[in-house]
């Protein structure tokens, strides 16, 4: 039988604690010593379960942070990477695009001060290295069998990693930076599967909508399998969805339930279009030259003829006119009574 990592489909991220955390007067920093007044300004923000206890806060002041980072910088030869080991000590959430934006801009703060402020976005928040981890896809150990058996160890393939495909820059620009690779190809998808059935271009404000739509749906699903709660972000989505006219309960099994004054004239027209076409047109009003040539006859022609005014559009009309005439026969060499007869259908025989 073919040995298995033992991969958890669980997230790695500890669950809060139940403990309350009384209130105190005085701060000191667990690395220096040095005691203050007040956590804001001296110590920096955390989002990690280890320290929620604490007020928000990491135990470490801000000026041991920085001497820290200075240490690592130097030992480690460059400050990605001092920044990464930073992160991976203190359980701060780790991510190149993260780092990516922090080397964007100028930063007035310290680097890793800077950094932190960043994880304080509202993408990044209430995120630490566990999400790391996860988004990673590190495995965890193999079972204890496995971790005795020297030969199981010896023999197990390791597998390469799958290679990433980086989005390219049209995709960025149309998402915004910071996401990972996976999630961008998921942005996608989703939109495409949205807009499927929509006329393109779409609008600014549509595109706009239909872009947070996804970024809310995605974002709802990767929190339901970490076993976060998602109330917030299904209460947005239904704002989104509201804000579309596309909600379930928005939708009418009959489109001409609708409401005329919330609904385009083009989308009427295209409603009745589709439910009651314009019949073909009758053969001889087909092109314009013989609608020119009815109006010409029959309205030009037969004004002409009033006025007696002798144009190209007065013989139109006579000619037309000759083709229906009936002309009365003529009888030559007959009696009366057989004119009479002719007239009015008598088949010849004796008047009544």
């Amino acid at each position: 039988m073919p040995k298995t990592s033992k991969i958890r489909s669980i997230s790695t991220k500890p669950g809060d604690t139940a403990r309350p955390r009384d209130d105190l007067e005085k701060y000191q920093c667990s690395r220096c010593g040095k005691i203050f007044t007040k956590q804001k300004g001296n110590f920096p923000t955390s989002h990690s379960p280890l320290f929620r206890r604490n007020g928000g806060y990491m135990p470490i002041c801000n000026s041991c942070l920085d001497d820290l980072f200075d240490h690592y910088k130097e030992a480690l030869g460059g400050e990605r990477e001092a920044i990464r080991r930073m992160c991976l000590k203190l359980d701060i959430y780790w991510n190149p695009e993260l780092y990516a934006m922090l080397t964007k801009g100028g930063c007035t703060n310290s680097r890793m001060k800077s950094y932190i402020s960043k994880t304080n976005l509202l993408k990044y928040s209430g995120k630490s290295y566990d999400d790391t981890l996860d988004e990673e896809r590190v495995p965890v150990a193999l079972t204890d069998a496995e971790a005795h058996d020297d030969d199981t160890l010896r023999n197990t393939p390791v597998a390469s990693p799958s290679p990433v495909v980086l989005p390219d820059a049209d995709t960025i620009l149309f998402w915004g930076s910071g996401f990972t690779p996976e999630f961008y190809n998921e942005l996608n998808i989703r939109y495409e599967r949205w807009t499927a059935n929509l006329p393109k271009p779409l609008n600014p404000a549509d595109e706009s909508l239909y872009k947070q739509v996804c970024i809310t749906e995605a974002t709802i699903n990767k929190n339901v399998a970490l076993g976060k709660n998602v109330e917030q972000a299904q209460n947005a989505l239904n704002n989104l969805l509201g804000s579309l006219s596309i909600k379930p309960i928005q939708k009418k099994e009959d489109d001409d339930a609708l409401g005329i004054d919330s609904t385009p004239l083009g989308v009427w027209a295209k409603r009745w279009e589709d439910k009651r076409p314009i019949p073909e047109d009758d053969p001889e009003m087909k092109d314009s030259y013989g609608i020119i040539k009815y109006i010409s006859t029959w309205l030009l022609g037969h004004l002409g003829k009033m006025l007696n005014i002798k144009t190209i559009n007065t013989k139109l009309y006579e000619d037309e006119i000759a083709k229906l005439r009936v002309d009365r026969p003529e009888y030559e060499g007959e009696d009366d009574e057989t004119v009479f007869n002719d007239y009015f259908g008598n088949d010849g025989g004796d008047l009544q």
